[in-house]
C-alpha cells in the first residue's frame, strides 16, 4: 500500500501472535494437496516448448534490451481470468 509516495514494508502479525514452534530443524509440517488443487496447478503451469525462445529472452533480459508492455500483459492477465 502506498502512502504519500512511500510504500509501507509488510508485517506479518500472525506469526507475532503464533510464534513457530520451537523444535528444531527435524520439525517439518505434514500438508496434504488435493487432487483438484494438483489439476489446477498443472493446467495453469506454463509450458516450455520452445527452449531456443526462452534462451533469446534470457540474453534480451540480461543485456537490458527487454522491455514490458504494461498494456499488453494486464490485457492477457484479463483474458486468462475470462
Amino acid at each position: 500500500m502506498k502512502i504519500s509516495g512511500m510504500q509501507r514494508p509488510y508485517i506479518n502479525t500472525t506469526a507475532a501472535r503464533h510464534p513457530a514452534p520451537q523444535g528444531g530443524p527435524g520439525l517439518a509440517a505434514k500438508v496434504a494437496v488435493s487432487q483438484e488443487a494438483r489439476q489446477l496447478a498443472e493446467a495453469r503451469a506454463p509450458a516450455v516448448s520452445d527452449t531456443a525462445k526462452v534462451q533469446r529472452l534470457s540474453l534480451a533480459l540480461e543485456r537490458g534490451e527487454f522491455s514490458v508492455d504494461p498494456d499488453q500483459v494486464a490485457d492477457r492477465m484479463l483474458a486468462e481470468e475470462r
